[in-house]
């Protein structure tokens, strides 16, 4: 598929061949309905400050919450769909279920209501990603993040050579006074937004954009182009997470395709190592600030030139969050703090304790304690198989890299595009058909008894990633 034809099927209002049939009218509106709010809180993100700065001044703050609002329709509605389809219903009764019950904990442990729901709120990216990828819609939204690329690349370039208009406008959300975008310096260098409202959003958007970007193109010359051009845009952003990745991402394609020349026993064990060490490498940071930070940084975070966001997170940010979880009490470590205990919502609710985390397993786990696991064991089986299955896998293991890289010191779980790709991890759903020929409705059964023939044909069909339960 060339590049344009990606760009075309990815905003199509037409059903693609690959994708899940629509079982009624209001799943063919819940499926339009959860590609819109896709493409909405992308682009949203991408232009965050830009459109935080003109709606702002224009008194259309309403506008800003058209994704949520977007996402919350189409949940509904596929939920509704998805509960009464065999094919759905278990995975998508889960989701519900622990929603809900963790909901209640939360309200248990004494979180306000109102930061739980924001919590949820925060979750809707992740929600509305999974649910595309149960109904194969995935490359919607991946494609749709081709654009957000170039976009995000020259707002940084741009914003690098001039001070764009809205740096110093504000908006007003209940009440309150908010920055359209976040104009800050780090030990005096500037971290360069473009047209998002923060640093690290545009180094996400450019570092998974490049993801979604290198599978759609076929020289190794333009790879390698957009790789380097990318690479110093997000150095202008000052994420050292983001590039740091980015810098490694060579290095992971080239061992994605020595895994792949190899046997299925050994490709089965090397990517499950693989995935592996992705995952140790998240959670190194906070065990390294509990037990070796002062030891690493003797001096301490450092001022002006010398300041270190790094040291900082691991002498101060990651101890401070993890003290939040209550250790003298058990319950706590298996349930955390519950919905809404970390992030904004806790600066919004209780802001003496405000923390971002800026590090996803330390978010995760004193959000949901030791359940934590059940998404890190998702999103390891959804990034094992991605990376031991076709085309499409490869990319997918790309993205879910790029995600955990950004989350071994940045708070993934509120940024609109990193939490897309978690949400693609842990989804669960059914393979593709192989062929057009094999191509078929669930509900030809001789479509379906000639997809398992031919699957036993050749070997096994092609299993995406984002299997998980």
């Amino acid at each position: 598929m060339s590049f344009s034809s990606a760009i075309r099927e990815a905003f199509s209002a037409q059903p693609l061949r690959d994708e899940m049939r629509p079982t009624g009218a209001l799943d063919q509106m819940a499926g339009a309905g959860l590609a819109a709010a896709a493409i909405f809180y992308l682009y949203f993100d991408v232009f965050g400050g830009m459109l935080r700065g003109t709606i702002g001044a224009m008194g259309l703050v309403p506008l800003l919450y058209l994704p949520a609002a977007t996402a919350l329709a189409a949940l509904l509605a596929n939920m509704l769909t998805r509960i009464g389809d065999p094919r759905t219903s278990i995975a998508t009764i889960c989701v519900v279920a622990f929603i809900v019950i963790e909901l209640v904990v939360a309200l248990l442990l004494g979180r306000q209501l109102g930061a739980a729901l924001f919590e949820i709120y925060i979750w809707f990216p992740a929600l509305v990603a999974m649910a595309l990828t149960q109904r194969r819609m995935q490359d919607r939204f991946i494609d749709a993040m081709i654009p957000m690329f170039f976009i995000a690349v020259a707002g940084v370039l741009l914003n690098s050579v001039i001070q764009f208009p809205w740096a110093d406008a504000t908006y007003e959300v209940m009440g309150m006074q908010r920055d359209a975008a976040r104009q800050w310096s780090a030990g005096g260098v500037s971290r360069l937004a473009g047209f998002s409202r923060v640093s690290y959003a545009a180094s996400a958007q450019i570092l998974i954009g490049f993801c979604a970007l290198e599978y759609r193109l076929k020289s190794l010359l333009w790879r390698a182009v957009w790789w380097v051009i990318g690479l110093v845009a997000i150095h202008f952003t000052t994420s050292k997470s983001p590039e740091a990745t980015m810098a490694m991402l060579p290095l992971t394609y080239l061992i994605i395709g020595r895994l792949r020349s190899t046997g299925a026993a050994r490709r089965q064990l090397l990517a499950n190592l693989f995935m592996l060490v992705w995952l140790l490498f998240v959670v190194a940071g906070p065990f390294i600030s509990l037990t070796y930070g002062t030891q690493i940084y003797p001096e301490g975070t450092g001022v002006g030139r010398s300041y270190s966001s790094l040291a900082d997170r691991v002498l101060n940010m990651w101890p401070q969050a993890i003290a939040l979880i209550d250790w003298r009490n058990p319950v706590a470590w298996v349930v955390g703090r519950g919905l809404g205990g970390i992030g904004t919502p806790l600066a919004m609710f209780e802001p003496a304790l405000a923390n971002s985390a800026d590090n996803i397993a330390i978010y995760l786990f004193v959000t949901f304690g030791i359940v934590s696991f059940v998404l890190f064991y998702l999103v390891f089986r959804g990034g094992q198989r991605a990376i031991a299955s076709g085309d499409r896998g490869r990319r997918d293991f790309a993205l879910i890299v790029a995600m955990l890289g950004i989350g071994s010191a940045a708070n993934v779980i509120e940024g609109a595009v990193p939490i897309m790709i978690l949400g693609l991890a842990m989804a669960r759903y059914r393979s593709r058909p192989r062929s057009a020929g094999s191509a078929s409705t669930p509900e030809n059964s001789a479509g379906t008894r000639r997809r398992r023939s031919g699957r036993s044909q050749s070997g096994g069909a092609t299993e995406p990633a984002g299997q998980g339960a």
